[in-house]
């Protein structure tokens, strides 16, 4: 259904919904989706600090243990006893070495216990919690050697194992080196030097940063997903390795996934230190509900704006519509009562001044009807006079041709000739119903006309120079004679000794020229002015320049150039369109 067609009751329920509605819902979403949009950019930037502060923190207090372990070198007496073959150590080496690595345990609280696999295939360890369930990791897990191996020398942090006991479940962190023999000429390895670290350290700088918020999960990862680290201690050992792929594979250091059926806020940090990776996760539910607040106060404001739009509604259709439809029945009313029909209202604005102007149209229109009928009363009486006054043209032109040939027989040249020309303007009225002739017929007509003239002043003061390109060019009939007319008679004023009309037809720009000039008194500009519009006494010339106006274009009615005692010239143009009329 079409919206022209629709009531005006129905246009005003769609322009209220397009234009009050719909508009408030989509500035309502946009708030939304602003407000939201921005608490999400605050949790990530509360996240990244976080993170951040995590990431430096904890970097900081595994250098302390990587100190630990690079402190060895400077105890050269346990280097000494170490180098020493197996075969050779004494009682007291042993003692010694073992003191060393007590010493390591009992001076660093977090660190659970030191081991040491020399090269020489003998092992030392100081282990006060894990007793031998280490060393059977240790030989079941061969990769971590390879990994501390393949870095030759520097730190490597390998990720988190868990020594259960009968009382409780410990979570170690081991950090391990491969050790060499810097009196060799070639740093010979002496061996492997590993310390367990208890992950409660986490647990302890997590609270001195005063990151309490349960709402928050943190993680800390290697690249393989393994959890060295997280503040919930329900989560897995091995992260979902889909949901760490979309993670690592995010565009930005920020990004929402799902995870658990729950989408979740999560920020990422990637370690330069260890490759380590720092994650924060925080359901996406939980951030917005800061801005719930939002969604209630665009509910209320939705609700009071739609209350707002009934009323005003209900008050459009008391005080506007209604008065409307009222105003669309009467004017529905059938034809023989609807000029009896009027309107009452007390209403002064424009409804008010619809029913006046309604009951004066009415009152108007029942006077109009009146007077019509009166006029058509007149015109028939008229009409019927003309007709019984009306000579037959073709009675007029057939005695014309009999008067012409006794002329012929007396003889009497002349009076053929005026007879002659006066037959062919007459034959050329009547002989064609259509009023679009060429201009080479037209012209012929004046001619003919002009030549009447010659014979009555026995003066020849007519010419013609006409470009024949012109002649298939199209006008309306007895185009010309008027202003002929005009020229001859109130521009020679009788006197035609002296008299001079020349008819120039030429072709500029596809467009038919055609130029009437005189010698005669001449016509003053407020004349010509006077002459061409639709008062002047000249009927004649007015109707052609509007026929032609209305026919061509505004562009194309008639010029009038004249001078006071110099003549005029008329000149008229014909467009190339008017090849097709």
């Amino acid at each position: 259904m079409k919206f022209r067609t629709l009531s005006i009751k129905r246009k005003l329920f769609l322009i209220l919904m397009v234009f009050t509605l719909i508009p408030a819902c989509l500035l309502s979403a946009w708030i939304y989706t602003k407000v939201s949009g921005n608490w999400r950019e605050k949790e990530y930037s509360n996240q990244s600090n976080e993170l951040g502060n995590i990431l430096k923190t904890t970097e900081l207090q595994l250098k302390e243990y990587e100190k630990v372990i690079y402190r060895f070198y400077q105890n050269e007496d346990c280097a000494r006893r170490l180098r020493t073959a197996r075969e050779e150590r004494s009682l007291l080496d042993y003692v010694e070495i073992t003191k060393y690595f007590r010493d390591i345990v009992s001076d660093n609280e977090k660190i659970a216990s030191t081991y040491f696999f020399a090269k020489d295939g003998e092992n030392f360890r100081q282990d006060a919690t894990t007793t031998e369930r280490y060393m059977s990791m240790y030989k079941e897990n061969p990769a971590w050697e390879e990994q501390i191996q393949l870095k030759n020398g520097a730190i490597t942090w390998i990720p988190t194992f868990m020594i259960t006991t009968s009382r409780n479940i410990y979570r170690y962190l081991s950090c391990g080196v491969l050790v060499k023999d810097l009196e060799s000429s070639a740093w010979k390895p002496l061996g492997i030097l590993v310390l367990n670290i208890n992950v409660s350290f986490f647990d302890e700088l997590f609270e001195l940063l005063g990151q309490k918020n349960d709402l928050t999960t943190y993680l800390i990862t290697d690249d393989a997903g393994n959890i060295i680290w997280s503040n919930h201690e329900t989560f897995p050992a091995t992260l979902d390795l889909d949901f760490f792929a979309c993670v690592q594979s995010a565009d930005k250091p920020y990004s929402e996934q799902r995870y658990r059926d729950d989408t979740c806020i999560v920020t990422r940090m990637r370690s330069e230190y260890n490759g380590w990776n720092y994650i924060s996760m925080k359901s996406k539910a939980e951030v917005l509900k800061a801005a719930n607040w939002v969604l209630l106060l665009i509910a209320v404001e939705l609700i009071l704006l739609l209350l707002a739009t009934v009323l005003g509604a209900y008050i459009i259709q008391h005080y506007m519509l209604h008065p409307i439809q009222k105003l669309a029945a009467a004017m529905n009313a059938p034809e023989n009562e609807l000029v009896r029909v009027q309107l009452s209202t007390n209403q002064e604005d424009e409804i008010g001044l619809l029913y006046r102007s309604f009951n004066e149209m009415n009152d108007r229109l029942e006077r109009f009807i009146e007077k019509t009928a009166v006029m058509n009363k007149k015109e028939k009486e008229y009409q019927m006079q003309v007709l019984n006054a009306q000579i037959n043209p073709h009675f007029i032109y057939n005695t014309l041709d009999t008067v012409q040939w006794m002329a012929m027989a007396v003889p009497a040249p002349d009076i053929c000739r005026l007879i002659a020309s006066f037959s062919d303007i007459l034959r050329y009225s009547i002989s064609k119903k259509e009023s679009v002739v060429t201009l080479e017929e037209e012209l012929s007509c004046i001619r003919n006309y002009l030549n009447i003239y010659e014979e009555r002043y026995e003066a020849k003061f007519c010419s013609f120079e006409i470009d024949k390109r012109i002649y298939p060019y199209r006008t309306f009939k007895m185009l010309l004679q008027p202003i002929v007319e005009n020229c001859i008679v109130h521009g020679f004023e009788q006197n035609v000794n002296e008299a001079s009309l020349e008819v120039r037809g030429t072709l500029d720009d596809d467009e038919a020229v055609i130029c009437i000039e005189d010698n005669g008194v001449g016509i003053s500009e407020e004349r010509i002015s006077y002459i061409l519009s639709m008062d002047s006494d000249r009927v004649g010339i007015s109707n052609i320049n509007q026929r032609l106006r209305l026919l061509y274009g505004e562009e194309y009615g008639l010029q009038i150039y004249s001078e006071k005692g110099k003549g005029t010239t008329v000149m008229l143009r014909f467009p190339k369109t008017s090849l097709s009329l």
